[in-house]
C-alpha cells in the first residue's frame, strides 16, 4: 500500500493580512472536498505560529491531520543547536537549518508555500508561491526598504525555488516579464472560495440590524491599504452628490496600511472634506461570517483595487452570486465573475454612472436565485481548484 503523501502547509497571513490567511484555509478547503479515495492518498499539516489567533483557522481544523506550531515543534535555540544549525549551513547553504531539520523529522513530503536554498540532497518537495509583483508597477506605494525587500525575496525565490505559484496567468505573466530565464518554473494556482453552509444560513439582514446600516448600500470588503483604491469610490459619490444622487457605501476592514500608517487620517479627512461621511459606513475588520452576510445583504460588491493577485473577495462574492463592480485590472478580468461590470481604475467619472445605475434599479439581497445557481457551480470549481493543488504538490505539470 503507497503511503499517503504528508503535505506541509504554512499559515500566511494574519489579522494584518486576511487574504494570506484565508488563502491557506482554501487551499485546505479545496483538499478536503475531493472524494473520500482521493482524500485518502494525502495527510495534510498545518504549520503555523501559536502567537496565530486560532479562530484564524478554527474552521478548517477538522480536515487537518496534524497542527505544528513552530515555537514548540521545532527545536530549540540553545547553543548546541546554534553551533550545528551553523556548520549545516555552512556546508549544505540551507536558508533554514532548523526547518529543514523540522520537516525532515515529520517526514513531510511536501511544504508549500516555501523554496529551499540549500545544495544538497532535499527528501522533500516544496514550491514557492509569489502572491504579486505589485512593487514593481506601483513603486510610489512602497518605502525603498519595501522594494529591497521584495526584490531581494523574489530574486532568490527565482533562483533557488524548483516551482514557483502564482495565482493568475496575469501574475505568472508578470514573473516571466521580469525573471525571463526561469520562465519554466512558473505554475498558476487559481484560489476558489470554499463556502461553509452558514453563510447561507445565517440571516443577513439581522447582521444589517447589529451595525445600524440602512437598507440599502454597496459593500466594499477591503483593508485600507493605498492600492485598494477606497479614494475612486468616494470621488465618485461627490460627483453624484453633486447630482442629488447619495448612495451608501459599507466599508469592511482593517483600517490601517503598515506602509503608511498616515492614510487612515488621509481617508477620514477626504470624507470630510469631500462633505460624504454622511454616506460611508466604516466598520472595521468584522468576524468574517458577519462580512459575509454583509455581501449578501448588499445591492452589489464594488472592488476598486489598483492591484491584486487573484482577489479574494471576487472569489467570495462569486459563490454568493452577487453582481460586482470591478476596477478594470487584467487580473479582474481574467476572474471575470457572472453579473460584473468594470470600470476604469483611475476614473471617479467612470465609476459615478455605474453606481448611480445600481442605485437605482438593484434591490438589497440575498437574490436565492442567484446564490443557488453560484453555490451549484461552486463545488466542481472548489475541487478542479483542488485537483490542481495536488497536482502541483507531486510534482506535475
Amino acid at each position: 500500500m503507497t503511503k499517503p503523501l504528508r503535505i506541509g502547509l504554512i499559515m500566511q497571513g494574519g489579522r494584518g493580512w486576511m487574504g494570506g490567511t484565508e488563502y491557506i484555509k482554501n487551499i485546505v478547503s479545496a483538499l478536503a472536498s475531493l472524494p473520500t479515495e482521493v482524500r485518502s492518498t494525502f495527510e495534510l499539516c498545518l504549520i503555523c505560529s501559536k502567537s496565530l489567533d486560532s479562530s484564524l483557522y478554527s474552521k478548517v481544523e477538522p480536515h487537518l491531520n496534524t497542527i505544528y506550531y513552530q515555537e514548540v515543534d521545532l527545536e530549540p535555540f540553545t547553543v548546541p543547536n546554534r553551533i550545528r544549525w551553523k556548520i549545516i549551513n555552512t556546508l549544505f547553504k540551507q536558508g533554514d537549518p532548523r526547518f529543514e531539520a523540522f520537516i525532515k523529522k515529520q517526514k513531510i513530503d511536501f511544504v508549500y508555500p516555501y523554496f529551499n536554498q540549500g545544495i544538497g540532497h532535499k527528501s522533500y518537495h516544496c514550491a514557492a508561491w509569489i502572491y504579486d509583483l505589485q512593487h514593481k508597477y506601483l513603486p510610489e506605494l512602497f518605502t525603498q526598504q519595501d522594494i529591497q525587500y521584495r526584490d531581494h525575496s523574489f530574486e532568490l525565490i527565482a533562483r533557488h525555488a524548483s516551482t514557483v505559484v502564482l495565482s493568475s496567468k496575469t501574475a505568472e505573466s508578470d514573473f516571466q516579464k521580469f525573471f525571463p530565464e526561469v520562465t519554466h518554473k512558473s505554475k498558476v494556482l487559481s484560489f476558489k472560495t470554499s463556502p461553509p453552509s452558514a453563510w447561507y444560513e445565517a440571516d443577513p439582514q439581522q447582521i444589517q440590524h447589529k451595525y445600524s446600516l440602512p437598507e440599502r448600500f454597496f459593500l466594499v470588503s477591503n483593508q485600507f491599504w493605498q492600492h485598494k483604491n477606497h479614494l475612486v469610490v468616494f470621488k465618485a459619490l461627490k460627483l453624484l452628490q453633486e447630482k442629488s444622487i447619495y448612495p451608501i457605501v459599507v466599508c469592511t476592514g482593517h483600517i490601517y496600511d503598515y506602509r503608511r500608517p498616515d492614510y487612515s487620517d488621509t481617508i477620514l479627512q477626504t470624507l470630510h472634506r469631500l462633505d460624504i461621511a454622511h454616506q460611508i459606513y466604516l466598520l472595521g475588520l468584522i468576524p468574517r461570517l458577519d462580512q459575509v452576510q454583509l455581501m449578501r445583504r448588499s445591492l452589489a460588491v464594488i472592488q476598486p483595487s489598483l492591484f491584486e493577485g487573484w482577489s479574494t473577495v471576487v472569489e467570495d462574492a462569486r459563490c454568493l452570486g452577487k453582481s460586482m463592480i470591478l476596477s478594470d485590472l487584467p487580473v479582474n478580468l481574467e476572474q471575470n465573475p457572472p453579473n460584473s461590470i468594470f470600470f476604469d481604475r483611475n476614473s471617479p467619472e467612470s465609476l459615478a454612472p455605474l453606481l448611480e445605475d445600481w442605485w437605482e434599479h438593484l434591490s438589497p439581497g440575498p437574490n436565492l436565485e442567484q446564490e443557488a445557481i453560484a453555490k451549484a457551480n461552486n463545488l466542481s470549481q472548489v475541487q478542479e481548484f483542488g485537483y490542481r493543488f495536488l497536482e502541483i504538490a507531486k510534482g506535475g505539470a
